[in-house]
């Protein structure tokens, strides 16, 4: 995993220096990627001339048969290792190839469904050729593949936690305490962290009082969080800044940092003791599932915190986690890590002993 931090910055220049870290600019020239969209081509003429149900095009169902009938003439996994080559000659970082569409998708139709409305031809080779020489629709592809919709979900999407932060925070400040480290683990594209940064501000903190941090795996998801930077999607990045105008006005983007990190393996000692973790949209889902993963996850999680200090825990699964995953399991989990937990709505609320 490649280490990276940013500062909140919405400067052009800035976004384009630091773009540069994390994808390959200019016309990319490799021979081997040449000779695989060469293969890839032939494949796809291949499929074109004889699958019997016609090729793809936005808006057609598909069918297990045309899926057979593709997979036949252009084998998946032939296309997934040249799309792999592609991003390894494209990004700055190794890709993490089991969240892309690329990969989970059984054929190269499905892939082109998810791919819509940034893809509209059906022909891979051809998209490989665009997107090794066009840069700009080379970085717009790669932010749309590894940052689709349902990462981020936008903003309020956990009320019920919103307003039991408010409680909590009102109890802490007439007490005295004025000062807060946050964190907001697996904060994919960043709303979630801004909504705390103005939370607090909302609350009477001053900007220098408190920090927060957002941490995620995925390089893109946190460039997009602290740049505010959606090429693939300038409807998002419009709202997504005029949202959050409150915390560049109130100076707030100097008491921020994101920084990638994996959940599974928090050895990071400069970064404990924290007053406030988010834990939102992982915990009981396809990352962690399991007892084990989930028990380590917490204790993890808890060992960062203050005593005191509160993990807040929230989710948007459907219903087969759920089953898999009930709240009953997670409180259990939450207190043998030496937590008092409470239902808030909203998923937990954990209160480090």
């Amino acid at each position: 995993m490649i280490n990276l931090q940013f500062a909140p910055v919405l400067s052009p220049e800035i976004t384009a220096e630091h773009l540069g870290r994390l994808i390959v600019r200019g016309e990319i020239r490799d021979r081997d990627m040449d000779s695989r969209i060469a293969r890839l081509g032939d494949r796809f003429r291949i499929c074109s001339s004889t699958c019997p149900h016609g090729l793809w095009a936005p808006g057609l169902a598909l069918t297990n048969e045309v899926r057979n009938a593709v997979e036949n003439y252009l084998p998946m996994a032939d296309t997934r290792n040249t799309f792999h080559r592609f991003f390894s000659v494209s990004l700055g970082y190794p890709a993490a190839t089991t969240k892309s569409a690329i990969d989970y998708s059984p054929t190269w139709f499905d892939a082109l469904h998810q791919l819509r409305p940034h893809v509209t031809g059906c022909d891979p080779a051809a998209l490989l050729r665009r997107l090794m020489s066009e840069e700009s629709f080379r970085i717009g592809f790669l932010f749309a593949l590894f940052l689709p919709k349902r990462h981020g979900g936008g903003f309020n999407r956990y009320p019920g936690q919103v307003v039991f932060l408010r409680h909590w925070l009102m109890k802490r400040a007439r007490v005295g305490i004025d000062r807060l480290r946050c964190l907001d683990a697996a904060c994919a594209t960043g709303e979630s962290t801004y909504e705390l940064a103005m939370l607090l501000l909302e609350n009477g903190m001053k900007s220098n009082s408190f920090m927060v941090h957002g941490s995620t795996i995925e390089p893109l998801e946190l460039f997009a969080a602290a740049h505010i930077f959606y090429p693939h999607d300038p409807k998002r990045q419009e709202a997504f800044r005029k949202t959050t105008e409150p915390v560049f006005a109130a100076g707030a983007d100097k008491s921020m940092l994101f920084f990638t990190e994996d959940i599974s393996r928090l050895l990071d000692v400069e970064r404990k003791d924290y007053d406030i973790i988010l834990c939102n949209g992982l915990l009981g889902g396809p990352e962690f599932h399991t007892t084990a993963d989930l028990g380590a996850a917490v204790s993890a999680l808890g060992s960062r915190l203050r005593k005191g200090g509160i993990l807040l825990a929230a989710d948007r699964f459907h219903g087969g986690w759920k089953k898999s995953v009930p709240t009953s399991l997670l409180h259990e989990i939450f207190t043998k890590s030496g937590f008092r937990v409470r239902d808030i709505g909203d998923g937990l609320a954990a209160e480090k002993i």
